[in-house]
């Protein structure tokens, strides 16, 4: 009978240990935050040196439209360059876009994130949430 007794005290403790572990996580949740991508951006090294390229490319540009007299001319080469610089503008941040992608991945693992959203496809969220500040942070001061 103690032997009973001894395995049924058991295994309530047991059990009783997995309800209260149970309990706390389900307390506690999964760790969350928001960026907002836009200032990301704006803030991200890479970009704010392609931003300053990309002008002095523009200036480059409009000072050839200035040499140029004929009208219909100056239209097709302004429609050229206009194209060019799109292009360029486009796939540059497409690729620093991604970089910055992969920069969130690392910050969620070493800050032990389970969720990082962006700002721009939420309805709402608490500023308590806003992780941006410190992510522009981590990425002016992590690894390049």
């Amino acid at each position: 009978m103690s032997k009973y007794f001894l395995y049924v005290l058991v295994s309530a403790f047991v059990i009783l240990a997995v309800i209260i572990g149970t309990a706390a996580d389900s307390k506690s949740g999964p760790k969350l935050g928001y960026i907002d991508p836009n200032k990301v951006l704006q803030n991200y090294d890479k970009w704010i040196t392609f931003q300053k390229q990309m002008q002095a490319e523009v200036e480059k540009y409009q000072s050839e439209l200035n040499k140029i007299n004929d009208q219909n001319q100056k239209q097709q080469k302004y429609l050229e360059y206009q194209q060019a610089i799109n292009t360029k503008i486009a796939q540059t941040q497409q690729q620093i876009e991604s970089e910055i992608l992969g920069k969130v991945k690392e910050y969620a693992e070493v800050m032990g994130y389970d969720f990082i959203f962006n700002s721009t496809t939420m309805a709402y969220g608490s500023s308590s949430y806003n992780i941006t500040d410190a992510f522009i942070k981590y990425l002016k001061t992590a690894k390049k």
